[in-house]
């Protein structure tokens, strides 16, 4: 009996306090529109979930691509240069291509042949290589040509090569610089069978019309030596020969000779030998590479003074330098693009 009492009793509790609920709780107009509102939304995701989705293979992560494939075309590196304004490696090769490769080196954005077809100087090793802009670049070879590589409509061209004016025979030219404030080209020479090393400070200028006929007359008689086959001619060349030449021309407008006094005993022995292989700016200063000898040297722009230190033996024969991120990388295999084989000189 108590345990009937008991039972009835919790049920009449219940009962009234569902009508008690609905009378004073579910009687309102805005509860019952948030409880509506909530169940419409639950019966959404019940059907979301319910539907058969096909499976969505996963993006594979940049970083873990294998970039073999897509670098393999690019051997025989002989400029490599990292670009901050666009976030790619600028790479030039020994057989005269032009690479663009996407900052985490998984693919190839932009290639280019440099064809000397229509060009009037050949050029040979390349030197050094620099972009001035995100839209132009300027390379120069061992015979002292400048190359100006800039992106039109999208896509990048060459220009029409120009041999600097003012370099001596006995200028052997490593590495090349930029000096933005003067829009001046640094290359680094060593005086051919002396101890002397120069930073020749190189100007773009405009030409007088005089000049430009003179220019023009030197330029035919230099693409009559470079050329392979004079003896053939087409109506593109005709045309390309009577389109007008520039007003400008490069030319070495200064010469700063650079002192050694500072070095160290050890440091002078090994500058007898010196031979450089790469160039570099970095917070006002100019770096240079001896991979045979392991000497990594500063120059001081300003002042004229050259002193150097020992390096890694990791980069011996190492074929030229870049900056990235502010640190300084050697190429130690130039036969293979490959981030592995670019080791800190720093």
């Amino acid at each position: 009996m108590k345990r009937s009492y008991v039972l009835y009793t919790t049920l009449f509790a219940v009962v009234v306090g569902v009508i008690l609920c609905y009378v004073f709780v579910f009687s309102d107009e805005d509860i019952q529109s948030q409880i509506a509102s909530t169940f419409e939304k639950i019966d959404i995701q019940t059907s979301h979930q319910s539907t058969s989705v096909p499976p969505v293979e996963a993006s594979p992560d940049e970083e873990d691509i294998d970039t073999t494939d897509a670098l393999e075309q690019i051997q025989q590196l002989d400029e490599v240069y990292y670009s901050d304004t666009i976030g790619s490696y600028l790479v030039l090769t020994k057989n005269k291509e032009f690479f663009e490769v996407s900052g985490n080196a998984n693919r190839v954005n932009a290639s280019l042949i440099l064809e000397n077809e229509g060009q009037p100087y050949r050029f040979g090793e390349f030197i050094g290589m620099r972009m001035i802009s995100e839209d132009k670049i300027y390379a120069v070879t061992a015979n002292g040509v400048l190359v100006t590589i800039e992106r039109v409509e999208g896509r990048w061209a060459e220009q029409r090569r120009k041999l600097i004016k003012g370099i001596a025979s006995t200028d052997r030219l490593f590495g090349l610089g930029y000096d933005e404030e003067t829009k001046r080209l640094i290359i680094m020479s060593r005086l051919e069978d002396t101890p002397d090393v120069e930073l020749l400070y190189v100007q773009e200028r405009t030409l007088e019309e005089e000049t430009v006929n003179d220019s023009e007359a030197e330029t035919d008689t230099a693409t009559e030596t470079d050329s392979d086959d004079d003896s053939t001619s087409t109506t593109d060349e005709a045309d390309a020969e009577a389109t007008p030449e520039p007003t400008t021309e490069w030319a070495v407008e200064s010469r700063k000779p650079l002192t050694t006094e500072g070095m160290s005993a050890s440091i002078q022995q090994k500058f007898e030998n010196f031979r450089g292989v790469g160039l570099v700016e970095r917070q006002g200063r100019i770096y240079v590479l001896d991979s045979e000898e392991l000497v990594l040297y500063t120059v001081n722009p300003d002042e004229g003074t050259m002193n150097g230190q020992m390096v890694t033996p990791r980069v011996y024969g190492s074929t030229g330098m870049f900056l990235q991120d502010n640190e300084i990388f050697a190429i130690v295999r130039p036969d293979v693009f490959d981030l592995d084989d670019f080791v800190s000189v720093d």
